[in-house]
């Protein structure tokens, strides 16, 4: 098959920290399938300045870049970006069927659900099959994690987009583990779906290089000389991430003993990194904002930690469908035990027992768990570390997971192709 991608926000080597598309285009490649990843020239998720708009290679992966305008925040203009990305799609697509084979199938991937209508487009000019890719549940996300009324107009876009999706896709895909009871729920069940992780990427070298991933390297074993359990997350610094809870747990008043015991580094940037940072200048409490550091150098610094901090507020209504995080598999990978604090919802952790999961609704319940936490023994944190890496490498192999995509995809090609 030749597979076209589409993710506004994609990654890959050189490109930015969203590895999916590039790993899941390499094992496609490798089982003999042809892959194109469309991706924006400008996302704030970018580990460069800006890609020039066409097509270029990254790691062996072919990549489109769709042309689109730079923005801050998520104001209008992020808004002007993610209509330029839909809109230049299908000129950018119009324009390279010379260089590139008619794609059998388009896959429309959401991290927006934006993307489904030139895909649509595009499905039908090239008689391929539309596949639409669930990572995040628009629009439960938006009112659940911002609390955005239903009635905003930007919601009602969203949802018009998720029923256009579900309507006119010949196969739902999806990285949660419950997301066809979502479906189930809301009169799509019947649909064709498939369920597709994030997964582990093959066994790469990974090694830290830059000033800020050696300086974080270095501070961690330091704490960790001292005795303490130190806590990385990996990821983005903004109100979804859990982040404020954690600092006020450890850096506020009444933090209790266990505040001594324990570091936190915290890796990436994002909108509350000068709050987080005005929290914790003036407490007693050790804490580091290592800054952004390259993708292939996580897994190096994440293998000197105690564990690894998967970062999420507490959304029942939103996590009862799972979550798929790509920082658990760069800590599981890594043989890292991880701290998830919300409930159980299928996810690797619980299910390798391989770390603490535990629903956190306040900073006194933030507190608790962190007792917990820099109690455990350290051959049980091993242990769980290594469990971890078991199931990861069981379960959530990439290669098992491109191939069971690429089998969902042809059962539903129409039989002409």
């Amino acid at each position: 098959m030749n597979i076209w991608y589409i993710n506004h926000y994609a990654g890959g080597p050189g490109i930015g920290p969203a590895y999916r598309p590039f790993e899941l285009a390499s094992a496609w490649q490798r089982q003999g399938h042809t892959a194109t990843a469309f991706v924006a020239s400008f996302h704030h998720h970018l580990s460069c300045d800006g890609l020039k708009p066409g097509l270029f290679e990254a790691g062996g992966v072919r990549y489109c870049a769709v042309p689109t305008p730079r923005y801050t925040g998520n104001g209008l203009s992020r808004l002007i970006n993610i209509a330029s990305f839909a809109r230049g799609l299908l000129k950018e697509a119009a324009r390279v069927p010379g260089e590139l084979a008619k794609p059998d199938v388009i896959i429309a991937s959401s991290p927006h659900p934006f993307a489904i209508y030139p895909a649509h487009a595009l499905a039908k000019r090239f008689a391929a099959k539309l596949v639409f890719e669930i990572r995040d549940i628009w629009p439960l996300s938006i009112t659940e994690i911002t609390r955005t009324p239903p009635w905003h107009p930007f919601v009602l876009a969203c949802a018009r987009a998720e029923r256009f999706a579900y309507t006119h896709a010949g196969l739902i895909a999806s990285v949660l583990p419950r997301a066809k009871s979502y479906l189930d729920e809301n009169g799509w069940g019947d649909k064709p779906f498939v369920w597709v992780p994030n997964g582990a990427a093959p066994a790469r070298e990974s090694a830290a290089t830059s000033a800020n991933a050696l300086k974080a390297i270095e501070q961690i074993r330091a704490w960790r000389r001292q005795g303490k359990t130190v806590l990385v997350h990996a990821g983005s610094i903004g109100p979804p991430n859990g982040l404020v809870p954690l600092i006020d747990a450890v850096c506020g008043s009444g933090a209790g003993p266990f505040a001594s015991k324990l570091a936190i580094v915290l890796l990436g940037s994002g909108l509350l990194e000068e709050e987080l940072k005005t929290r914790s200048m003036y407490a007693t409490c050790d804490v580091m904002f290592a800054g952004r550091v390259a993708k292939d150098e996580v897994g190096a610094i994440v293998r000197e930690a105690s564990f690894g901090y998967a970062g999420v507020n507490n959304y029942p209504k939103v996590y009862k469908y799972g979550v798929s995080l790509n920082k658990l598999a760069d800590y599981l990978t890594a043989a890292v035990p991880v701290f998830l604090p919300i409930a159980a919802c299928g996810e690797p952790v619980s299910e390798a027992q391989a770390g603490l999961v535990r629903a956190v609704a306040s900073v006194s319940e933030m507190r608790e768990a962190l007792t917990g936490l820099v109690a455990i023994p350290e051959a049980e944190r091993q242990a769980m570390g290594e469990r971890g890496r078991h199931y990861m490498q069981s379960e959530y192999d990439y290669g098992a997971i491109a191939a069971r995509y690429a089998a969902a995809m042809e059962a539903v090609r129409a039989p002409s192709q």
